[in-house]
C-alpha cells in the first residue's frame, strides 16, 4: 500500500451518451434482474471520444480550468493511437504546450490509477490536475453478444484533482493485476467476457485485496470512511462486495442508471451521490486488475 498526501477531488462533471436503449427489448428479464441494468446509453453516430470528453470538461466552471497544471486521460477506446486523448483535450482547452498531458489505459480499474497519478502531479506542481475518464464502448461491443452488449454504456467524466502536501491528512492507494482473458478487448474489438471468470476474480481476489486495503488504510489514518464507491460492474456484485467489507451502510451506487460505463462509473457515482467527505474508491475488471484509493470528495 502507498501512503501519500491527501488527494482531493475538487469537482466532477459528467456526460453520458444521449441514445438510450431499453434492454428489455433485447435481453431476457433474468439478465436485467442479475445486472440491475434496464437500459444503456450510447453516443450518436459520428460522435468521437474527444467530443464526449470535452462535453464533460466544459461542464466544469470555466474559471476552474485556467489553473490546470496537467491533464491525464484514462481510456481504452481512443480512436487514434496518437496524438493522445489527453494532448487533444489540453489543446482544445488552450492550455500551454508545456502542460504535462498523457493517457492511461487500465480499463475498469483506471480511475483510481489516474487519481493517484494526478494527486502526485498536483503535489509536485502545486496546481490542480484534470483527470478525463471516458470510453465509447458501444463501438467495441458485438450487438449479437448477449453477455456484453446489454452491459456497456458510453460516458465520460472530468475530475479536478488537488493535493496539499502541507496538510497532515493522508490518502492510501494500492493496486492488483495479473494477465487473464476473462475480460479482454482486441485492438478493434469486440469486447469479450467470461462472466463467471470475472465474478470469481472479484470474489476470490478483489474482495480480500480490498479487505486488506481497508485494514491497512485505517491503521495509517483512523478517520472513518464516509462512502464507498466501487466500479458499477453490476448491482449484485457491488452489493456483495460492500457486504463482505462491512460497508453496506456506506455503499454508493447509481442504482444501475447508467449500466456499466467502464471505469468512469466511479466518478459518475460520486457526482450523483450528493455527498462529501472521505471516500474509498475501487475499480476492478479488465486485465484482470483492481485498484483502490482513499480520497476526499470536496
Amino acid at each position: 500500500m502507498i501512503v501519500v498526501p491527501e488527494i482531493v477531488l475538487e469537482r466532477i462533471a459528467c456526460a453520458v451518451g444521449p441514445v438510450v436503449t431499453d434492454n428489455r427489448s433485447t435481453v431476457p428479464e433474468k439478465t436485467i434482474e442479475a445486472t440491475g441494468f434496464a437500459r444503456r446509453y450510447s453516443v450518436a453516430p459520428g460522435t468521437t471520444l474527444l467530443d464526449l470528453c470535452l462535453e464533460a470538461v466544459r461542464r466544469l466552471p470555466a474559471e476552474t480550468l485556467s489553473g490546470v497544471g496537467g491533464v491525464i486521460a484514462a481510456t481504452f477506446s481512443a480512436e487514434d493511437r496518437f496524438p493522445s486523448l489527453a494532448v487533444r483535450v489540453a489543446g482544445a482547452l488552450g492550455l500551454p504546450d508545456a502542460t504535462p498531458a498523457f493517457d492511461l489505459q487500465m480499463a475498469c480499474s483506471a480511475y483510481p490509477y489516474a487519481v493517484y497519478l494526478a494527486g502526485r502531479l498536483a503535489a509536485d506542481t502545486g496546481r490542480q490536475v484534470l483527470v478525463v475518464n471516458g470510453d465509447i464502448q458501444s463501438a467495441l461491443t458485438d450487438p449479437a453478444d448477449a453477455a456484453t452488449a446489454p452491459l456497456f454504456s458510453d460516458a465520460a467524466t472530468a475530475t479536478l484533482v488537488s493535493c496539499d502536501p502541507a496538510r497532515t491528512e493522508r490518502s492510501s492507494v494500492d493496486f492488483l493485476s495479473h494477465a487473464s482473458d476473462a475480460l479482454r478487448c482486441p485492438s478493434g474489438g469486440p469486447i469479450s467476457m467470461d462472466g463467471l471468470g470475472v465474478f470469481a476474480f472479484v470474489a476470490t481476489q478483489v474482495t480480500p485485496f480490498l479487505k486488506r486495503f481497508v485494514e491497512l488504510s485505517a491503521a495509517s489514518d483512523p478517520r472513518p470512511l464516509d462512502g464507498f464507491a466501487p466500479h458499477q460492474a453490476n448491482l449484485y456484485m457491488v452489493r456483495q462486495l460492500a457486504r463482505s467489507l462491512g460497508l453496506t451502510d456506506r455503499l454508493l451506487t447509481d442504482g444501475g442508471a447508467f449500466a456499466n460505463p467502464g471505469s468512469c462509473s466511479v466518478p459518475l457515482t460520486l457526482a450523483n451521490a450528493g455527498r462529501t467527505g472521505r471516500m474509498l474508491i475501487a475499480g476492478f475488471g479488465a486485465g484482470l486488475s483492481a485498484a483502490a484509493a482513499t480520497v476526499r470528495l470536496a
